[in-house]
């Protein structure tokens, strides 16, 4: 399963590290036997020497692992590992001289010893996908992350597009449960992977917690990505985990503009330009614009019923009459026999009207509000109490 993801490319590049061309230089230029003409002055040296010479090996080799290293490579890792007591590359370079459990236990021991080995790190990784150890995985891509920025601009992009197989979602839980320092850069990938956002959605509501750090998640950006890829329902019911807010008794939220919007478009998302714009403020909506400017000033998706509704918008005033508002419906979804735009004009103080969405093939439509100033003008301040939608 993990194969088919290609997450080895990952290992592939923890093992040979930033230095891939210079690494595959010396394996297709000179012969590994040069290294070992320059017979290193202690066991650190003689570690990097090592571990260079099979990195190098690696980058020629299309990034795989040798299933066996040459004889004097290992004798270079002994050196280093009787002259020095802590060298877990010298150490993973004997246990590529190795074969099955001797050699996954000597890595094993070298990832003790040091986290910060790429040579192990990329190992392990690999070892994991062959064995198809997803949380293994995702450990040691976490530990690589820590410890590395360079590691975390390869692994996080093959992280995001994993979790388009839903069997990341609950490993991905466990070790997201612990907020690690790359989780903002996870979710940010993710709500840009396409084919992740579903399964994203699910992660998401699984680690919603009421007193979760603030600044990681990408909850509006993620909900957007869900309504893109005509996941209506499922942006819904992440809408609903996570807004704090009570349901209003109709079908629009915040009907009556009490609480700031959080997760547009489900909550109210407001537009503003230079010229004209919209703000939540107080229990209204407030709508201004100049002379001859105007257009889409706020939008909400809202889920309607098979049924006949009851529409009504309450102004605080008197429309001016220098300017022009309109309310509109219209479908959301990619259907067939797609239902007209239903358009509503705001010309009155109160206005009441009855809307048919019976036998309709959509369910999810756009509620729009619209407005323009007249050119002989000076423009328009108008306030919206509320804008009420109800199912009978």
């Amino acid at each position: 399963m993990l194969k088919n993801l290609l997450i080895w490319l990952v290992a592939v590049a923890l093992s040979i590290g930033t230095g891939v061309t210079a690494l595959g230089a010396i394996a297709k230029n000179k012969t590994p036997e040069l290294g070992l003409s320059l017979f290193p002055k202690n066991g650190f040296a003689a570690e990097t020497a090592a571990a260079d010479l099979t990195k190098a090996s690696i980058a020629k080799n299309a990034g795989k692992f040798p299933n066996a290293i040459r004889s004097g490579w290992n004798i270079l890792a002994l050196k280093a590992f009787y002259s020095e007591p802590v060298v877990p590359d010298a150490i993973a370079v004997i246990a590529l001289s190795h074969t099955e459990d001797v050699r996954a236990e000597l890595m094993r021991k070298a990832f003790e010893l040091s986290r910060r080995q790429q040579l192990v790190n990329g190992w392990l990784i690999a070892d994991s996908v062959n064995r198809d150890d997803i949380s293994a995985l995702l450990t040691y891509y976490d530990t690589s992350m820590r410890t590395s920025n360079s590691v975390t601009e390869v692994v996080i992009p093959v992280m995001a597009a994993a979790l388009a197989d839903e069997n990341f979602v609950k490993p991905f839980e466990s070790i997201l449960n612990d907020n690690p320092p790359w989780a903002r850069r996870f979710w940010r990938q993710v709500v840009i992977s396409p084919e992740s956002v579903v399964n994203a959605a699910d992660l998401r509501q699984k680690l919603h917690d009421p007193e979760e750090p603030t600044g990681v998640y990408q909850d509006t950006a993620l909900i957007a990505a869900l309504i893109q890829g005509d996941q209506f329902g499922r942006a819904e019911q992440l809408y609903e985990k996570l807004s704090p807010q009570k349901k209003d008794v109709g079908l629009i939220r915040n009907s009556e503009f009490v609480f700031p919007s959080l997760y547009a478009p489900f909550d109210w998302q407001l537009f503003s330009t230079g010229e004209y714009g919209a703000v939540i403020d107080e229990g209204s909506l407030n709508l201004s614009a100049v002379r001859s400017a105007g257009g889409l000033f706020a939008r909400q998706l809202v889920r309607l019923p098979d049924s006949l509704l009851n529409l009504e918008v309450t102004l605080a005033d008197e429309l001016p009459k220098d300017a022009i508002f309109s309310l509109e419906l219209s479908c959301a979804e990619r259907v067939d026999n797609r239902p007209a735009t239903v358009k509503i004009s705001l010309d009155r103080k109160m206005v009441v009207r009855k809307i048919s969405n019976q036998l309709s093939a959509c369910e999810f439509y756009w509620l729009n509000i619209l407005g323009r100033s007249s050119e002989f003008g000076d423009g328009f301040d108008v306030t919206i109490d509320s804008i009420k939608l109800r199912a009978g």
